[in-house]
């Protein structure tokens, strides 16, 4: 069952930092705590289904949720361990011990998984055994914006890629610094980078319609209102925003809780935001919040 938002600390005692689920996944969603413990929670259920270990390093836990018939949890270390898959038994897939130093990993369709490494080729491999099914060269960093829908960040330039990996249009200009968080609506794009950069509202050809000075920690479109959604999570401010394709504030909301980590659900939906508080699934057209229960 879904519970009411918790008041006070963790009613559980979980200490809660990442969180990972694709966009368009309707159900499951993972966090990770630290030293690789992995906690897969189910929406429809309203709870934790199950926990387990995975690996994990100095640089902090770098993992993926590929859904489908059988969902996997991805999951790397920094120095040695490389790359893992698990099932959500937590029974350990496979292993690649091949390439270690990995900044991040994330989910695609078709059971496909990208591993993005320091200084070494970004590769796409099949979730379920880990083999290799091709390379993104010059990608430092790639962001599932919709399921036939991803972003391949570069050194000053992003550009959008079909379902297929291939590229839609020209590359887009950045700033110097690398964009972290992307969401689309399929005719508009949003980039907001490392750094302090003002958030870009882009059409989809990269021309810029506006640009916000503000510091975000997640940015979703929601499909419902047609309206953009941000975390705004910083030392002075800690709230959910809203606002316009023209970067017109809509509706701004203060919260009391530290993020540590978001991530979107059903298509923009739903925003999960891993709290100090513990899991909240927030509505995204209206901001209601609703608590996961621990059991």
């Amino acid at each position: 069952m879904i519970i009411d938002e918790p008041v006070g600390g963790p009613p559980w005692g979980l200490d809660l930092r990442e969180v990972a689920t694709p966009p368009w996944e309707e159900d499951l969603l993972v966090t990770a705590r630290p030293k690789g413990v992995v906690d897969v929670w189910s929406l429809v259920r309203g709870a934790r289904c199950t926990t387990f270990e995975t690996v994990w390093g100095s640089g902090g836990w770098r993992g993926a949720l590929v859904t489908g018939e059988h969902p996997v949890v991805v999951a790397s270390a920094w120095e040695r361990h490389g790359v893992c898959g698990y099932d959500l038994t937590g029974q350990r897939l496979w292993q690649d011990r091949s390439r270690t130093n990995i900044e991040a990993v994330t989910a695609l369709t078709g059971g496909r998984v990208v591993v993005t490494h320091l200084r070494r080729a970004t590769r796409v491999l099949e979730a379920a055994t880990g083999e290799e099914m091709r390379t993104l060269r010059g990608a430092l960093k790639v962001i599932a914006l919709t399921s036939d829908l991803t972003l391949a960040v570069g050194g000053g330039w992003c550009r959008l890629l079909d379902r297929s990996l291939d590229p839609l249009g020209s590359r887009i200009s950045t700033g110097l610094n690398t964009v972290w968080f992307a969401a689309s609506d399929g005719e508009h794009l949003v980039v907001d980078e490392l750094g302090g950069e003002p958030l870009r509202i882009l059409d989809s050809d990269g021309r810029e319609r506006a640009r916000m000075d503000e510091n975000f920690r997640h940015i979703l479109h929601d499909p419902v209102t047609n309206t953009w959604v941000a975390v705004q999570n910083s030392e002075a401010e800690h709230s959910l925003l809203r606002f316009s394709n023209e970067g017109e504030v809509l509706e701004r909301r203060s919260r009391d809780l530290y993020v540590y980590d978001a991530a979107t659900m059903r298509g923009g939906k739903t925003l999960i935001l891993n709290t100090e508080e513990g899991v909240q699934v927030v509505n995204s057209a209206d901001w209601s919040v609703q608590g996961l229960k621990a059991t």
